[in-house]
């Protein structure tokens, strides 16, 4: 375009970038006015001294600005030199303006030949925009990105199992995926697995940690804006489809409502499609946040009950209702085969959130009950859950899941001891060595904790804490002095491992 009178003084070799906008500038850092890929224009005001061009230039490198076309300046009848080596320091290409041409013409002519160009990407985008919305099903979206992004895709749950979609990802890949978009303060997210291998995860769902994930085997951060805009709407089609009210239907939360009221019948199990008669598993999930604990259900009951398509809504029901979600499951988890890969896939969602931090600040409880084979014994199954949860040890902001099994150890007793009487006995027992601890720069408590594990061998403790036999002694006299426990007392010992248990 010679009308517009610029004459290139350095970065020939970047003559292949692309101008997005032209934003004529004399503010000394105009960071906050550009997004990228503008054609900058300014006539100098700004510059007082020699150092303020490299200050200006890296403001604009900053920017991720295209070139600079400088000119228009009283005082100057060329470009400064400290501004020309500004720009070829930091690698900016960089126009000397025509004295004669206005910045306002060269904004109009860009701004024009741009629009030009925008008109046809616009007629094709709205071409895309009527095939997107005539798609019917999961399948024709994927296959539309296949076809008009050329590209494959997936469609991954919060825990990373596969949904649909033809992208060839191992279990690692698909939960280092996971884990990059959930720890992600927003989506899309560029997710690099090693040199060769990058992809984009774009959030399906209203939230960003409980929605599900469509993860592309592109860079998206390299897509015109355009095809970014077809990305998403590619992801809100399929958030419609896969948010179909049909997979948690009103007999659903009208059979749960019904069991956490203490009243359940026949009716109420066939409305909700459950068999009667057959095997039927409770399951309670409780802690913060709402939105995860209906995460972790969801993922447990389908990942065992989902059948051929993991999309099909799995034969259960499930619920929150205030800080507590319940889930029946129905079927084959009778069995102890179904029963081991139910309890398999609850870790495994334990595992995966919970190394994703989602918990926030609170903690998630699963519990399992044992399967019943009638209605009437759903109260009582509850009620196990709830105890069963009750002894899941989450860390802060973790996922734990606890099996019936649990309920014959101590720590069935410990949960059914109200709170504000669990933290006395803790205190009273282990305060004298958490102030010594902190007053010494000791390891009382942390010592005693691996001694017990360890069944009061000194030197299997001492091994596995890189100790001496005799540290380890000694620390554990200390124990005894400051508690007025005696370890070689089985009661004694009790009381400490119960007060440790439950620090």
């Amino acid at each position: 375009m010679p009308e517009l009178g610029l004459t290139l003084v350095s970065g020939r070799h970047h003559l292949d970038r692309e101008i997005r906008w032209v934003v004529p500038t004399d503010m000394h850092d105009p960071r906050r006015y550009l997004s990228g890929g503008e054609l900058v224009l300014t006539g100098m005001m700004w510059r007082r001294a020699e150092t303020d061009s490299d200050t200006f230039v890296r403001n604009l490198i900053a920017a991720g600005v295209t070139a600079l076309g400088a000119g228009d300046h009283p005082e100057f009848h060329s470009v400064p030199a400290d501004l020309v080596d500004a720009c070829a320091l930091h690698d900016l290409p960089l126009f000397a303006v025509d004295a004669d041409v206005a910045f306002a013409e060269i904004t109009e002519r860009i701004v024009q030949r741009l629009s030009v160009g925008r008109s046809g990407d616009l007629a094709s985008l709205l071409d895309r925009h009527r095939r997107l919305i005539a798609a019917d099903g999961i399948g024709q979206i994927l296959e539309l990105i296949r076809s008009e992004l050329g590209m494959e895709c997936m469609v991954l749950s919060p825990t990373g199992r596969p949904l649909r979609g033809g992208l060839e990802l191992g279990e690692t890949d698909r939960a280092a995926v996971v884990a990059r978009a959930h720890a992600a303060e927003r989506l899309p997210q560029k997710v690099t697995l090693d040199r060769h291998r990058c992809y984009s995860v774009f959030g399906i769902g209203s939230t960003l940690h409980t929605g599900r994930f469509l993860v592309t085997d592109d860079d998206h951060t390299r897509w015109p804006p355009e095809r970014r805009l077809v990305a998403e709407q590619l992801a809100a089609l399929l958030m419609l489809e896969l948010d179909d009210p049909a997979v948690r239907p009103a007999p659903h939360v009208e059979l749960v409502t019904a069991l956490q009221e203490g009243r359940i019948d026949e009716h109420l199990m066939r409305s909700a499609g459950l068999p009667v008669g057959g095997g039927v598993t409770v399951i309670a999930a409780v802690g913060e946040p709402a939105a995860l604990r209906e995460v972790v259900v969801a993922e447990t009951v389908a990942g065992v009950a989902g059948g051929g398509d993991p999309l099909e809504p799995p034969v259960a029901a499930w619920a929150s209702h205030g800080d507590e979600t319940i889930a029946v499951l129905a079927g084959p988890a009778g069995s102890a085969e179904e029963r081991a890969r139910l309890l398999e896939w609850s870790r495994h969602c334990a595992a995966v959130l919970g190394a994703a931090g989602l918990g926030g600040n609170g903690a998630v409880s699963v519990g399992l009950a044992d399967p019943v084979r009638s209605p009437g014994g759903l109260c009582g199954a509850l009620e196990q859950a709830r105890h069963t949860a009750a002894l899941a040890q989450p860390r802060p902001g973790g996922v734990d899941v606890a099996e019936p099994d649990h309920l014959v150890s101590h720590r069935m007793l410990l949960a059914a001891v109200p709170p504000d009487v669990s933290k006395a006995f803790r205190t009273r027992v282990l305060d004298p060595l958490l102030e010594y601890d902190a007053r010494h720069r000791s390891d009382l408590v942390a010592t005693l904790r691996r001694f017990l594990e360890c069944d009061g061998s000194w030197r299997q403790c001492a091994a596995s804490m890189h100790l001496h036999v005799n540290t380890v002694r000694y620390r554990m006299r200390r124990v005894e002095e400051l508690t007025g426990r005696d370890l070689r007392n089985p009661l004694d010992r009790m009381d400490l491992a119960l007060a440790v248990s439950l620090s």
